[in-house]
């Protein structure tokens, strides 16, 4: 697991004990920001945003962002295995990452610190590949979806072959979707910034 581009390009990464967390590969992580930087329109970067890496495992997704522009990043995990290397990646890398220990369904939809711009939504697999209105994603989705916490993009990896379901009146929308192998990548825009 490494660092693809911007600052700390090629930095290896220290990453937990297999079957902890689902990393996302390297292809996967390169996709979503070249939909990423095309969307902001800042080739091969971002735009200097405040970040939520969402079930962030060792960190990988929250510190290409940060290496590739974003200021700012809060890491939300609680494994402790997971949080062990995530830790150990930041104080590395000498990011600018906050670590948010708990529940991160509730923490990062109840968060009240400074509003996230861009996030970073990587269930566990018992729960990504339930896309339906009952599962947890859409539920998460539903209590972001409000305009004083909604981040303008939320980026969603899940199991290919998935769809997910969104009633008529959410204030999500899909912009994007990529499908690499076994892995899909959701992007989604809340409707106020449309």
């Amino acid at each position: 697991m490494r660092i693809i581009a911007g600052t700390w390009r090629s930095r290896l990464l220290v990453v937990p004990n297999f079957g902890t967390t689902r990393p996302m590969p390297d292809r996967v992580k390169q996709t979503v920001f070249d939909v990423l930087a095309s969307y902001y329109g800042t080739p091969g970067g971002l735009p200097p945003l405040c970040v939520a890496d969402i079930f962030a495992g060792s960190g990988s997704v929250g510190l290409e962002a940060l290496s590739r522009g974003a200021r700012a990043c809060v890491f939300f995990e609680r494994d402790r295995t997971a949080l062990a290397a995530l830790q150990e990646n930041i104080v590395t890398l000498k990011a600018d990452g906050e670590i948010c220990r708990g529940d991160a369904w509730r923490e990062a939809s109840g968060w009240s610190g400074e509003p996230f711009e861009l996030m970073f939504l990587d269930p566990p697999y018992r729960d990504s590949g339930d896309l339906t209105l009952e599962g947890r994603i859409a539920r998460f989705l539903g209590r972001l979806a409000s305009p004083k916490n909604a981040p303008p993009i939320v980026v969603l990896h899940h199991e290919s072959g998935s769809v997910l379901e969104s009633e008529a009146d959410s204030k999500w929308r899909v912009f994007d979707i990529r499908t690499i192998g076994t892995n899909s990548i959701t992007f989604l825009r809340h409707e106020r910034q449309e």
